[in-house]
């Protein structure tokens, strides 16, 4: 008996199943059986994700729709500046909680001298977004060219703009995973080991490491001028070919300082790795002699939290050689949910962050900066997360207990209801996910950052003129 063709019935099932959804759609299907709450069906509605980030094409207007100048009051609209709300200042003595780093930003004015910001985040800032535009504003005002700190791997490659960075052959470690007893996790959270090679093999080329990075056509950041390599404590014969020359990895320190200096700027860097022992390499950094250097240390998926895993000698080390004026902390994305109304446990784990950062970096000011607005579905309209301003009062008390410096993103947003509008108005600044931002958001948050850090600056120089400066205390490590 001839068996029947049943090609068909795939396509058919699946063609089936789609028109019940579409159907289901239609109606009203959230309800709540014995405490559980069912969603309403729409089968349509996450085509366009948080994967989104990774693949929207990118434009030189997409990321630099306006140029930065010094006078901050033209970086954003006056409705923008008026609107949005100030930096709060936490300090109780008669300095300020940024003095460290304003005090920093006049000796860039005035001297050849680097004026250093770290900004610790999650997923909101990855593929350098805010800090990019941050970082160029700051170099239109401020001098500098460079991107500063760059891993050695990176997920969002890809995805970033301000440089090119490819790479193959390294072993990652990172503060979510478990770390082997005998391997360190650099500043950014991440550590790298390149590929032993055998005592033997002196080519070694197919088991080498190696990592290059490119430079994009923007401005501050299309020539490379200075590199430095951050690396780990060295027990063996470990070397690096860079652009053609080699120098030995050597150093007995938790963080050891290679710098690379070329009578010429470059426009790429490519550095191979031969070693015979294990190392943890952390990073590069690319700058020049003076200026302003923004260096993103993205984390997705992390609360925060977990940043207290990179010990204080790794942060102070990498401290010495770099030199932070200005430690920015923001996170809070991954702890929002609608279920959730009280942050304690959060408050309770960020305030032992924040003094292991005072801890680490004893001349740098700090910046909390406040989750963003975030939407989610309910009877399938998007409003804000409920836990969002109960989230973003309790990272302002974090602030004001440990006597930082706080600017609330929410607000600046314009608060409940804000992401809709970002996702949903006219020129969209936000993606489909209601969550993150697109390059243009980006930038003007970039943008926005920027002028209020500029704001308080101005705000300390008239405070302050004509009276000696005093210099940073210097605060002692705890153990």
């Amino acid at each position: 008996m001839k068996e029947k063709n049943r090609h068909s019935q795939p396509f058919t099932m699946v063609l089936v199943i789609t028109l019940v959804l579409l159907a289901l759609s239609q109606i009203n299907t959230q309800v709540t059986i014995f405490g559980f709450e069912t969603k309403k069906v729409q089968p349509l509605s996450d085509i366009l994700t948080a994967d989104e980030i990774k693949t929207l094409p990118l434009t030189e207007s997409s990321v630099n729709d306006s140029a930065c100048t010094a006078d901050s009051i033209k970086i954003a609209s006056a409705s923008e500046v008026k609107n949005s709300p100030e930096i709060s200042d936490f300090k109780t003595d008669s300095s300020t909680a940024l003095s460290y780093f304003f005090q920093s930003l006049n000796a860039t004015k005035k001297q050849k001298h680097k004026t250093r910001i770290a900004y610790f985040g999650d997923s909101m800032i990855e593929g350098d977004l805010i800090t990019q535009d941050l970082r160029n504003c700051m170099q239109d005002a401020f001098g500098g060219y460079g991107v500063g700190f760059v891993p050695i791997t990176s997920i969002v490659a890809g995805f970033r703009a301000s440089v090119i960075h490819t790479y193959n052959g390294w072993k990652t470690y990172n503060l979510l995973e478990k770390l082997p007893a005998d391997h360190l996790l650099g500043i950014s959270g991440y550590g790298f080991v390149p590929n032993t090679i055998n005592p033997q093999d002196t080519a070694a080329t197919n088991n080498e490491s190696w990592v290059k990075y490119v430079t994009v056509n923007r401005n501050h950041i299309n020539k490379f001028y200075e590199a430095k390599l951050l690396y780990g404590k060295s027990k063996g014969e470990n070397s690096v070919l860079i652009n053609g020359s080699r120098y030995n990895l050597k150093g007995e320190k938790t963080v050891n300082e290679l710098e690379i200096n070329s009578p010429n700027a470059s426009q790429s860097i490519k550095a191979s790795f031969q070693c015979k022992s294990p190392i943890d390499i952390f990073g590069f950094s690319m700058e020049s002699d003076s200026g302003v250097f923004v260096d993103n240390f993205s984390f997705r998926g992390n609360s925060g939290m977990p940043i207290t895993k990179v010990l204080q000698s790794v942060y102070s080390g990498t401290d010495t050689y770099m030199g932070y004026d200005l430690i920015i902390l923001g996170y809070g994305l991954n702890a929002v949910n609608p279920k959730v109304t009280d942050f304690s446990w959060y408050e309770r784990g960020m305030n032992t962050v924040i003094k292991h950062m005072q801890a680490s970096f004893p001349n740098a000011s700090i910046l909390l900066i406040s989750v963003g607005d975030k939407s989610y579905r309910k009877a399938g309209v998007y409003e804000t997360d409920p836990s969002v301003p109960i989230l973003v009062e309790t990272q302002k008390r974090m602030a004001k207990n440990n006597k930082t410096a706080f600017w609330s993103l929410y607000d600046a947003m314009g608060g409940n209801g804000s992401m809709v509008k970002w996702v949903e108005g006219d020129t969209s600044l936000a993606n489909n996910d209601y969550t993150h931002f697109n390059f243009k958001g980006a930038h003007k948050v970039g943008k926005l950052l920027f002028n209020k850090l500029m704001n308080e600056y101005s705000s300390y120089n008239k405070k302050n003129e004509g009276k000696p400066l005093p210099e940073p205390v210097k605060a002692s490590l705890t153990p």
